[in-house]
């Protein structure tokens, strides 16, 4: 008897919520654990892109605007579009449908919790491969993608603490490689985004080292960037020569 093997390309994730900052954080989160992450606004759009192709696991927030992710998985499924494929529902709500035989995560777990039960479903994911189907070369050491450290940092508006800190962390970050370092400013003097509940943001300015995990926080203007500064280090950032 020979046996096929599966088309799909290890770690292939899609993602499904309405809320776009959580969606882009956790998508993000999975890129770097090492997932390929496609991600959907909502149930109809989902179901489009489980149509068009196959995917290792399937993620989904449980109440949207257009639907329930248990409502798309079962119709998913009916459709023969979940073969061999995970499934996962996060939420916020304490009572969940039609949610028999799924796994269930709560929202309130956090990001890194999340990311942790997808490697238990999934296992490391392989080596990416080209759309051609063959392996990339390796690349030399000063361009591999994984020394890259993700920072955010929460300011609020033009108060001074935080235009100083926002100037300090320029400043530093234009002595590494910018092509390693993912830095995001988020003023919540504009909004709060759900990112600044999980993150824990009570002060500003902080900044947060999102990954690589232990997720790490610096409150304040920043006036000594030595810690930031180590963080980069031990992140593997390299300096610009």
């Amino acid at each position: 008897m020979s046996v096929s093997e599966d088309p799909r390309p290890r770690g292939q994730i899609l993602c499904v919520d309405d809320d776009e900052a959580g969606r882009y954080l956790l998508g993000r989160a999975l890129e770097l654990a090492g997932f390929s992450v496609t991600t959907a606004g909502g149930v109809r759009e989902g179901l489009e892109v489980l149509r068009r192709g196959r995917f290792n696991l399937v993620i989904s927030d449980y109440r949207m605007p257009d639907g329930t992710g248990t409502w798309m998985l079962k119709q998913a499924a009916a459709a023969g579009l979940l073969e061999g494929t995970e499934v996962l529902i996060f939420t916020g709500s304490t009572h969940v449908e039609d949610a028999a035989g799924l796994k269930i995560v709560s929202k309130k777990n956090g990001t890194d919790y999340i990311v942790a039960q997808v490697l238990k479903l999934l296992g490391p994911p392989g080596p990416r491969e080209d759309p051609r189907g063959r392996h990339p070369p390796p690349t030399a050491p000063r361009e591999r993608a994984m020394a890259r450290i993700e920072l955010v940092l929460y300011t609020a508006g033009r108060a001074p603490a935080s235009l100083r800190a926002l100037r300090q962390m320029k400043s530093l970050l234009g002595q590494y490689e910018s092509a390693q370092v993912d830095f995001q400013v988020i003023d919540l003097a504009e909004g709060r985004p759900s990112s600044a509940d999980e993150d824990h943001i009570l002060l500003t300015p902080t900044l947060v080292q999102r990954s690589p995990l232990p997720r790490t926080w610096v409150v304040g203007d920043l006036e000594d960037t030595t810690l930031v500064a180590d963080l980069l280090d031990h992140s593997g950032v390299e300096r610009r020569e």
